[in-house]
């Protein structure tokens, strides 16, 4: 069997095998009768869709690179349910498993630990994906908006807990040095310049109560079926402000501008709009990238460590044309390609 370590090394191929073994593990613990799982994604975490024998469809994610503890998970999962029940918002809402919880943890040799599962109702529609539309980003924003309404006033359960997301790197390690990367010294004095702002506005923003955000909305976590928008992927939520939200959708979706205002118009529909500079905005969208470089050099996703040397140049590219001109762009010249 392979070690932790082995898995990292195998290929995609090999890698997904393994986790539909670990998938056939967890789905012993619900009360369903599967007829078929299929690969949905394998990168950050691995998700199949599972179809039931009576014609029924669930999600299920296993989480392989996350750093997700089982309350965290718990938080999420006791999250996404209150908001299901709470609000309007179409989400993927958790499925009990046979002892009653939400969250299955299960052993697995492959990759020499314990895996956090669960299991999620199927959502309708289609990844809003490439095809982003005006009415499609407000769509976003008045969800986004409507969970931080919400999470205002909702409290962690008990045996639940969220990470907090603060600094430049939300409390993680920062690996974005010459331990870790492969650049040139006035290339890594630029990322620990970049790092250095960033952390300086990470703590500036914090003006008040933290509360749950999702902290990873943009098109591909969401779906949109006969004009109503659908949530899903709670994996990165964490405690925050919610102006990094905005921040982390808005790295997304740029450089349509019509996009990032239809965002922020369907927002203030629900919500103000946080007040922000526009340098400090700038340095939270900024952020994103920093904290996806930084998350990468961890992945054992086999795919993904593949990207590492061009990521890295990339994100020095756009870096310095961010410090040049005071707006942080995923559209600028000399990227070299992903994948």
């Amino acid at each position: 069997m392979a070690t932790k370590r082995g898995f990292s090394e195998l290929s995609r191929l090999a890698q997904v095998k393994v986790m539909r073994t670990v998938a056939g593990r967890v789905l012993s613990e619900y009360r369903l009768d599967v007829r078929r799982i299929t690969l949905l994604e394998h990168g950050y975490n691995t998700t199949f869709r599972v179809d039931t024998a009576d014609g029924r469809k669930f999600a299920l994610r296993i989480n392989v690179n996350s750093r997700r503890s089982r309350e965290n998970m718990n938080a999420e999962v006791a999250w996404i349910g209150a908001l299901d029940r709470d609000t309007d918002l179409s989400v993927a809402a958790p499925l009990a498993n046979r002892d009653g919880g939400y969250v299955t943890t299960v052993s697995s040799v492959e990759l020499g630990r314990d895996v956090h599962a669960a299991v999620f109702s199927w959502l309708p529609g289609h990844d809003v994906g490439h095809s982003p539309t005006p009415e499609k980003a407000s769509a976003m924003g008045r969800a986004m908006a409507t969970l931080h309404v919400h999470a205002a006033a909702w409290d962690l359960p008990v045996g639940a807990d969220l990470p907090t997301l603060a600094g430049a790197f939300w409390n993680l390690p920062d690996r974005l040095d010459d331990g870790h990367l492969v650049l040139a010294p006035s290339e890594l004095s630029l990322v620990r310049q970049a790092v250095g702002i960033v952390s300086t506005v990470a703590a500036r923003i914090v003006d008040g109560p933290m509360r749950p955000l999702h902290a990873d909305i943009h098109a591909w976590n969401v779906k949109w079926d006969r004009g109503r928008l659908s949530v899903l992927d709670f994996d990165d939520s964490g405690f925050g402000m919610p102006v990094q939200d905005l921040a982390v959708s808005t790295y997304y979706l740029r450089p349509a501008n019509d996009l990032v205002e239809a965002l922020r118009e369907g927002y203030a529909e629900v919500a103000e709009l946080p007040r922000i500079t526009e340098d400090d905005f700038e340095a939270l969208v900024a952020q994103r990238n920093l904290l996806l470089l930084n998350d990468l050099l961890t992945t054992s996703n086999a795919e993904h460590r593949a990207l590492v040397p061009n990521y890295t140049k990339n994100t020095v590219t756009k870096i310095r044309q961010w410090l040049d001109t005071g707006v942080f762009r995923n559209d600028v010249e000399g990227l070299l390609p992903l994948g």
